[in-house]
C-alpha cells in the first residue's frame, strides 16, 4: 500500500517511468510492444538497429541520447536508463548476449536473462522502452525457490497445483502481507454482487473521507465524482488504489467482510493505517497497540476517523507489522481462487510473463517490512496453480527487488507444469 516503487509495480500498462525505475512493472502499453516479426527489409533494418543499441547498453551499461526521441528524454534521462541497467546487471550479473525472439529482445547474463521491448518512432529513435522484470536461472523449481529461501526475514509460501499442494514453507502461519487484504474486499464484494444487492454498474460518487494516501489515483479526484463500482474494484486489484479499497470496505462493511477478515479483526482501512503509523499520532498507535480486545480497538478507530490524513513524509520508517493485515499464504489462494476468473484480475499479471500461461490473476501488496505476491495461473496444459508468498521482517524493511526476482524465476518454472 506504499510508496513509488509499490506503485510501480502495481501501475498496469506503465510504460516508461516505472520500467524505468528497474522494478516490477507489468506488460507494457502498445507503444512499448517489441519490434515486429520481419516482414520485409525495412523491418529487418529496425529489428538489426534496435538490437544493435540495446548490445551496446548493456555491453557498456549507458545510453546514447542520440538514439531516443524527444519526448522519450522528456519523462526518462538517460542517467534513469543507466541506472536501471546496471541494477539488471547487479540481480542477473554480467552481460553475455543478445538476441531477438517474437517475444521481444532476450538478453542473457551470467545469472539469468531479461526481456526487453523495444519501439522505434519514423526517425528511428527509441520512444519506447520496457524491461521485463527478469529472471535468474533455474535447473528446477526447487533450486528457483532456494532464492527466496535465502532471503532475510520470516517466509512463508505455498505452490497449490490442481488443489494438491506441490510445496510450501509454513503456508499456515498469518503473515503481514500489505495491499493483498485486498482480495479479501473484493470477494466481499463478489458476495453482495451474486446476492443482488448491489451490481458492477452501480455508480457511487467518490466521497472525501474515503480518500487516503497512495498507491493509486482516485485520492487526486474530486469529491463526488461518480465511479462505477467496477472501476473501484478494478482500480483496487490493478494499481492497488488504497482509496478504491477503502471505498468498498465502507461500501460492502463489517459482515459483508467478516468471512474474509480472519484475525484482522477490526478490519482497517489503509487511511486508518496510515493515521496509526503517522509520527504525529503516536500516542494513538501505543494506545492501539496496547488495546486487548476488538472493541478496544475499534473505539480507537474511530478516534483515527476523525483525524486528519498523514502526509507521506510524516509516515515512519521501522516496520509496524502489528498495524497491517494478517493473511497465510494458504488463506491468500484461497481468497485469490474465487476472484480468479474476473476480468480484473488480469488487468495487471504482477511478475508473470503473460506468455508463459494461458491465463494469469494476480494481487501482491508492499510495506515497511512486508511483501508478499498471490498469484494463479492456468498453464498452457490447462493446470491451474496458486503461488502465493510473503516475507516478513520486523527490524528492517525487506529485500523487495531480491524477493521479486526470485519470486518471478519459481513462477516461470510452473509455466512448463
Amino acid at each position: 500500500m506504499r510508496g513509488v516503487a509499490a506503485a510501480c509495480r502495481a501501475a498496469a500498462g506503465a510504460l516508461l517511468a516505472c520500467a524505468l525505475l528497474g522494478v516490477a512493472s507489468p506488460s507494457p502499453s502498445p507503444s512499448a510492444s517489441p519490434v515486429p516479426a520481419p516482414t520485409t527489409p525495412e523491418q529487418s533494418a529496425a529489428i538489426a538497429l534496435a538490437q544493435a543499441r540495446l548490445d551496446s547498453m548493456l555491453r557498456t551499461g549507458h545510453a546514447d541520447a542520440s538514439w531516443f526521441s524527444d519526448a522519450f528524454l522528456e519523462q526518462v534521462s538517460v542517467s534513469k536508463v543507466d541506472q536501471v541497467l546496471a541494477s539488471i546487471a547487479k540481480q542477473v550479473g554480467p552481460y553475455q548476449s543478445i538476441e531477438y525472439t517474437p517475444a521481444g529482445f532476450v538478453a542473457h547474463f551470467a545469472k539469468g536473462t531479461d526481456v526487453f521491448l523495444v519501439h522505434l518512432d519514423s526517425d528511428n529513435k527509441i520512444d519506447g522502452l520496457f524491461a521485463k522484470p527478469p529472471q535468474l536461472s533455474a535447473s528446477s523449481l526447487d533450486d528457483a525457490l532456494r532464492g527466496l529461501q535465502d532471503l532475510t526475514g520470516t517466509l512463508s509460501y505455498v505452490i497449490i497445483e490442481s488443489r494438491f499442494q506441490r510445496a510450501a514453507l509454513d503456508p499456515s502461519e498469518a503473515l503481514a502481507v500489505g495491499s493483498a487484504f485486498k482480495l479479501a474486499v473484493l470477494n466481499a464484494l463478489l458476495d453482495e454482487i451474486a446476492r443482488g444487492t448491489r451490481h458492477w454498474t452501480d455508480v457511487v460518487p467518490l466521497e472525501g473521507r474515503w480518500k487516503s494516501l497512495p498507491t493509486g489515483t482516485f485520492q487526486n479526484w474530486p469529491d463526488g465524482t461518480p465511479i462505477t463500482v467496477a472501476s473501484y474494484a478494478a482500480q483496487m486489484i490493478s494499481i492497488s488504489d488504497n482509496t478504491a479499497a477503502d471505498a468498498l470496505v465502507r461500501l460492502t462493511g463489517p459482515r459483508a467482510l467478516a468471512p474474509y477478515a480472519g484475525g484482522n479483526d477490526p478490519f482497517l482501512t489503509t487511511r486508518e493505517a496510515f493515521v496509526l503509523r503517522s509520527d504525529a499520532d503516536g500516542d494513538l498507535r501505543a494506545a492501539y497497540l496496547a488495546a486487548h480486545t476488538p472493541s478496544e480497538r475499534a473505539a480507537l478507530l474511530r478516534r483515527a476517523d476523525a483525524m486528519p490524513l498523514p502526509s507521506v513524509m510524516q509516515l515512519g520508517s521501522t516496520p509496524v507489522l502489528a498495524i497491517e493485515w494478517h493473511y497465510s499464504v494458504r488463506r491468500l489462494c484461497a481468497l485469490m481462487e474465487r476472484v480468479a476468473s474476473l476480468p480484473l484480475m488480469s488487468i495487471n499479471p504482477g511478475v508473470a510473463q503473460p506468455g508463459d500461461f494461458r491465463h494469469v490473476a494476480y494481487k501482491g501488496g508492499s510495506d515497511t517490512g512486508a511483501i508478499n505476491m498471490t498469484t494463479m495461473v492456468t498453464t498452457h496444459r490447462g493446470t491451474k496453480i496458486c503461488f502465493s508468498a510473503t516475507l516478513d521482517n520486523a527490524q528492517r524493511d525487506v529485500a523487495e527487488d531480491a524477493f521479486t526476482l526470485a519470486y518471478g524465476t519459481a513462477l516461470h518454472q510452473l509455466a512448463s507444469l
